[in-house]
C-alpha cells in the first residue's frame, strides 16, 4: 500500500488539479530528485496534521478546537491576560522546536481548557501532531489494564506522540480528588516516559502543582514541575475565578 502511494505521488507531477495539499498533491508523499541513480520519495508534512485531526475528531476536540480559539478567549482580568499570553508564549515555544512543558491548574471554569485547546490548536495549524486525553474516561478504562504486563503498549500513544494533552488530570466523577495508586501508576507511567523522551506535554488540573500534586507523588510532579517552569498557572480557589458563572470565558 505505501509502495502505491508514492508511486501515486510520483506519477502525478504533471497533473494541475486542485489539491488539498499542493505539495503532495494528496497522495501523502513527496518526491524527491534521483541521486546517485536513486529516486526516493517521503511522507508529507500534510499527513500528520491529518493524523491529528483524525485523533482530535475521535476525542471530541473537533468543535472544541473550531471554538476555542485564542481571539475566542476574553480578556477582562489581569489572570485571563497572563492565561493567554502564558499560553500563547508555549505554543510559539513548541512551534520553534522547543520542548516545554504546559501546567494550568486551579479553579473549576477558569479557563483552563479553554485557553489549552487554543494551543492545541495552533500546534496543529503548524502540522504539530496532538494526542487528547481526557482524563476521566480514560483512566477510567485504563484501571481495569493496569496491573497487565502489557500495560505499557496499551499506553504507548500517549507515551511516544509529539505533542500530548491531558484533560482534567485526577479529576473525578464523585468528588473524590484523592488519585488512588492506579491513577497515580497510569500518570506515572505516561508522564515519566515523557520526560524521559523530552516531548512537550500540556496538563490542566484542578490541583495545584505544588501544594497538591507533590503530596501525592513526589518523585513523579517533581519531573512535571522541572519541565513547565515558565510556563505554570494556578487559579486560586476563588467563585469569582469561576467565570462561567459570570457569561463564560
Amino acid at each position: 500500500m505505501i509502495e502505491a502511494a508514492k508511486a501515486r505521488a510520483l506519477t502525478r507531477s504533471s497533473d494541475t488539479r486542485p489539491y488539498k495539499c499542493s505539495l503532495c498533491r494528496d497522495t501523502g508523499w513527496v518526491s524527491h530528485r534521483t541521486e546517485d541513480g536513486i529516486s526516493w520519495s517521503s511522507e508529507c508534512d500534510c499527513q500528520k496534521r491529518l493524523k491529528s485531526e483524525r485523533l482530535i475528531a475521535r476525542s471530541g476536540l473537533a468543535r472544541a478546537i473550531r471554538e476555542q480559539t485564542f481571539d475566542a478567549f476574553k480578556v477582562e482580568t489581569d489572570l485571563q491576560r497572563k492565561l493567554r499570553k502564558t499560553a500563547g508564549q508555549y505554543a510559539r515555544a513548541v512551534i520553534d522546536g522547543g520542548k516545554p512543558w504546559l501546567y494550568i491548574g486551579g479553579n473549576p471554569g477558569s479557563g483552563k481548557t479553554h485557553i489549552c485547546t487554543a494551543v492545541c490548536g495552533k500546534l496543529l495549524e503548524h502540522n504539530i501532531g496532538v494526542r487528547y486525553m481526557q482524563w476521566i474516561d480514560e483512566a477510567r478504562r485504563l484501571k481495569a489494564y493496569v496491573s497487565d504486563p502489557d500495560f505499557d503498549n496499551l499506553v504507548a500513544d500517549y507515551m511516544d506522540c509529539d505533542v500530548l494533552y491531558i484533560d482534567d488530570l485526577f479529576k473525578s466523577r464523585y468528588g473524590d480528588f484523592q488519585p488512588s495508586d492506579a491513577d497515580i501508576r497510569i500518570a506515572f507511567t505516561i508522564l515519566n516516559a515523557r520526560y524521559i523522551r523530552d516531548l512537550p506535554t500540556i496538563i490542566t488540573s484542578e490541583w495545584d502543582l505544588m501544594d497538591d500534586l507533590l503530596m501525592a507523588d513526589e518523585g513523579l510532579f517533581s519531573r512535571v514541575y522541572e519541565k513547565t517552569k515558565g510556563y505554570e498557572i494556578y487559579v486560586p480557589r476563588d467563585m469569582k475565578n469561576n467565570y462561567r458563572l459570570r457569561g463564560g470565558c
